[in-house]
C-alpha cells in the first residue's frame, strides 16, 4: 500500500505562539530584518562591509564603482527576501514589503536580457561567465533567487520575481545538459537543484523538476568534470587551494546515488541530501531513496553532535570520517539549517517521528546558538567548547569565537538563520490526504481546509501540551519525542491507551473541538557518547528534554574542567531549576547541579599530590542561550 503523501502546511495557515517563540518571531521581524536591510546597503557601523545592495545597484546601471565581496554576495539578498516572504506570510507589514518590492525591482533592473543575472559576473567578470562552475556560485545564487521568488509569490501573490527566477531558470535550461552542446556540468555548491524542485511546484513547469535531476545524476560522472574544467585556457582559480584533486570536498567523487557516507562540505552536502529526498518523492525513485537513507544513517548516527551540530574541521567547513567530533568543532550554523531541511524532506519520504526529533535537536541548540538574543549579533560557527584565553593563540581553535560577530565577509548563515524562524510553520506541522502530523509542540495554531489545531504549551520547557482538534474526521499524529517520551495521553479528559507508531500516536476519530492532553518526560538526562568519539571519554552532556545544556565562568568560575559529576545512576535526578537574574538571560531555565570540584594549591606547573575536592552547586544554562553576558569559558561536557 502506497504511503499517504506528506507535506508541509502553507504558511499562512500556521500561527506560531506562546511566550518563547513569539519573542523570537518578533525580534526577527523588528530587529532583525531591519538590521539585515541596514547591513546590505552599509549602514551598520564596525560591521564588516555588504556592498550586496551596491553592486546590484552597479549591475543596473544606476551607480558606478567595482564590485564588492564574495563571488556569492548577490545571495545574502535573495536569502534576506525569502526571510521577509515568511514574515509577510504571517504578520502582513506595508512598509516592509515596499523595501522589499523596490530590492526586487533593482534585482530585475539588473537582470539581462536573456534572462542572466548575477552581479559579480556582470560587473567584475562577465567573460567569466559558467567557465567556473567548480568555484563560481553562479547556479548557487539562482538557487537562492529561485527560493526567495517562490516564497515571495506564496506570501503575496505578486509575480515580479517568480518571473525573474522563471526568466533565468529557462536560460539555465538552454544553458546546461548532455545534448546541442550544451554544458554538461553542475555546481560546485549545490543549491539550485532543491530551488528547481521548489519552482517546479509553483510552477507546474517539469523542465525544472528534471533540471534539477539532471544536476543531481551528471555530478560525479567519469571524466570528473572540475577536472576538466581547471584544464581549459583562460581558466580563472578564485579560490586558491580549493581544486578538483579533492573531489569529495563538494560531493563528486562519485554519483550521489552511490554515496554511502557524508564526506566534503557540511552545507553542501545537506543541501544535495534535501534535494535527493526531493527527487525521491517526486520521482518514486528507490535508489536515490536508498542513498538518501544511508547518508541520513550516517550523517546522524557517526557524525553528528550532541546538540545537532555537523561538520567538525574548520579546514573546508567539511564532515571528516565517522566518530570525529572534537569538541572545538566548526558546526556551521548553516549546516544545521540543511539538517533541518533534510530532516523535513525525509519526515515527508518515510513518515517517521525519528526524523523530527533530529530537527528539533538541532533548532533548539545549535541553530538558535547561532543568534543573540539582541538579534543582532551571529555565530558562524558553534562549538560545544572555548576558552577565550589560549583560542586565539591557536589556529585550530581560533573559529570558535567567544562572542558574536555584526556581521562576517560570508554572511551566508545571518540570513539562514532569519528565513528558518520565519519559516518554523513549515517545520512544526505537515498534513496528508489522511491527517495532521504535530511535529514541533509549538503553541499556537495550525490549519488544512476545516481541520485545525489549537495548541497551547511550553514544551520543551516545560512538561505538557494541550491541543483542540476540530475539522472532522481524519487521523491525528503526535510525535513521542525521543528526548521527551509521552507518558500520557487524554481525549477529552479520558485517558487513551494507544501506543506509538513509527515515532507517533495516532488518534482517529471525528474531531470536533476534542480537547487532547499530553505529557512528557522532561527530567534531566545525563547523555554518553560512544566510546569511538575518544575526546568526550569519561564525560557526559547534560539535558532536559531535547535542550542541552552548558556551563559558564560567568556563572562558576574559571577553569570549568575542573568540576566533576559524580557517579551514580544515568541520570542526574538532584538536579533543579534555577533562575538566572532578569535582564541577563530572559525566560531561562537554568539547572544547578551537584557536582565536585577539584582545586590544587597555586605552585609547581606539575606535582604528585592530590587535588582537595569539595562540593559544588554548578549552574548550567540552555546551549543556544550562551555568550550573551560577555566573553568567558564555555564547556557543554562534564567530566564525571
Amino acid at each position: 500500500m502506497k504511503k499517504p503523501k506528506i507535506a508541509p502546511l502553507l504558511l499562512k495557515d500556521v500561527v506560531i505562539g506562546g511566550t518563547f517563540w513569539s519573542r523570537y518571531s518578533e525580534l526577527i521581524r523588528t530587529k532583525m530584518i531591519p538590521y539585515q536591510w541596514d547591513v546590505l546597503n552599509d549602514r551598520i557601523e564596525d560591521a564588516p562591509r555588504s556592498g550586496c545592495i551596491r553592486n546590484f545597484e552597479i549591475a543596473a546601471g544606476k551607480a558606478q564603482g567595482e564590485f564588492y565581496g564574495m563571488v556569492f554576495q548577490d545571495s545574502d539578498l535573495y536569502k534576506w527576501l525569502e526571510c521577509v516572504a515568511y514574515s509577510l506570510a504571517t504578520h502582513p507589514d506595508a512598509k516592509l514589503e515596499a523595501i522589499a518590492d523596490a530590492a526586487i525591482a533593482l534585482v530585475g533592473a539588473a537582470q539581462d536580457d536573456n534572462g542572466y543575472v548575477n552581479t559579480y559576473y556582470t560587473v567584475k567578470a562577465p567573460e567569466g561567465r559558467w567557465k567556473n562552475l567548480q568555484h563560481g556560485h553562479e547556479l548557487y545564487c539562482a538557487g537562492h533567487l529561485f527560493e526567495a521568488a517562490t516564497a515571495y509569490y506564496d506570501a503575496t501573490g505578486k509575480r515580479t520575481l517568480l518571473d525573474i527566477a522563471i526568466r533565468f531558470a529557462d536560460h539555465i535550461d538552454q544553458v546546461f545538459g548532455l545534448t546541442d552542446g550544451r554544458i554538461d556540468g553542475y555546481c560546485g555548491h549545490q543549491e539550485v537543484e532543491l530551488a528547481l524542485h521548489k519552482l517546479y511546484a509553483v510552477t507546474g513547469e517539469r523542465r525544472y523538476l528534471l533540471l534539477a535531476a539532471y544536476f543531481i545524476n551528471q555530478r560525479g560522472q567519469e571524466p570528473n568534470y572540475f577536472e576538466l574544467e581547471q584544464e581549459r585556457p583562460g581558466y580563472v582559480e578564485i579560490f586558491p587551494g580549493l581544486t578538483a584533486a579533492d573531489k569529495t570536498y563538494n560531493q563528486s567523487h562519485k554519483p550521489p546515488v552511490e554515496q554511502d557516507a557524508a564526506t566534503g562540505h557540511a552545507v553542501r552536502a545537506v543541501y544535495m541530501y534535501s534535494a535527493m529526498a526531493d527527487l525521491a518523492a517526486e520521482l518514486d525513485d528507490p535508489a536515490l531513496l536508498a542513498a538518501c537513507d544511508r547518508l541520513y544513517d550516517n550523517v546522524v548516527n557517526k557524525q553528528m553532535y550532541v546538540t545537532g551540530a555537523i561538520g567538525s574541521s574548520s579546514w573546508g567547513e567539511r564532515f571528516t570520517v565517522d566518530y570525529d567530533l572534537p569538541n572545538n568543532l566548526y558546526g556551521e550554523t548553516c549546516a544545521s539549517v540543511g539538517l533541518m531541511m533534510f530532516c523535513r524532506r525525509m519526515n515527508a519520504l518515510h513518515g517517521g517521528g525519528q526524523y523530527a526529533d533530529v530537527m528539533e535537536l538541532a533548532l533548539y541548540n545549535t541553530v538558535l546558538a547561532g543568534m543573540s538574543l539582541a538579534g543582532t549579533e551571529f555565530y558562524y560557527v558553534n562549538p560545544l567548547e572555548v576558552d577565550p584565553k589560549t583560542g586565539p593563540f591557536h589556529p585550530s581553535y581560533r573559529h570558535a569565537k567567544p562572542e558574536r560577530q555584526k556581521w562576517f565577509a560570508c554572511a551566508c548563515c545571518p540570513a539562514n538563520l532569519g528565513r528558518t524562524i520565519t519559516g518554523l510553520g513549515l517545520y512544526a506541522y505537515a498534513g496528508s490526504d489522511e491527517g495532521l502530523y504535530v511535529n514541533l509542540y509549538i503553541e499556537g495554531s495550525a490549519k488544512q481546509g476545516e481541520r485545525r489545531l489549537d495548541v497551547t504549551t511550553m514544551y520543551p520547557f516545560e512538561d505538557s501540551a494541550v491541543i483542540k482538534a476540530s475539522g472532522g474526521a481524519y487521523k491525528l499524529y503526535l510525535r513521542n519525542p525521543q528526548d521527551a517520551p509521552i507518558v500520557s495521553l487524554a481525549i477529552n479528559g479520558q485517558n487513551v491507551p494507544v501506543a506509538a507508531e513509527n515515532g507517533y500516536y495516532v488518534l482517529e476519530r471525528d474531531w470536533h473541538d476534542d480537547e487532547i492532553a499530553v505529557k512528557f518526560d522532561i527530567s534531566v538526562k545525563a547523555v554518553h557518547s560512544a566510546p569511538e568519539v575518544q575526546g568526550n571519554a569519561g564525560k557526559v552532556a547534560i539535558k532536559r528534554g531535547p535542550i542541552v545544556y552548558c556551563m559558564e565562568e560567568v556563572d562558576n568560575s574559571p577553569l570549568l574542567n575542573s568540576y566533576v559529576l559524580g557517579m551514580g545512576s544515568n541520570a542526574p535526578d538532584s538536579a533543579q531549576l534555577a533562575e538566572i537574574p532578569k535582564g541577563l538571560l530572559p525566560e531561562t531555565y537554568a539547572l544547578k547541579l551537584p557536582v565536585y570540584k577539584e582545586e590544587y594549591a597555586e605552585g609547581a606547573l606539575y606535582r604528585t599530590e592530590k587535588p582537595s575536592v569539595k562540593a559544588y552547586m554548578l549552574t548550567m544554562i540552555p546551549y543556544f542561550q550562551w555568550a550573551n553576558r560577555g566573553a568567558n569559558e564555555m564547556r557543554v561536557w562534564v567530566r564525571r
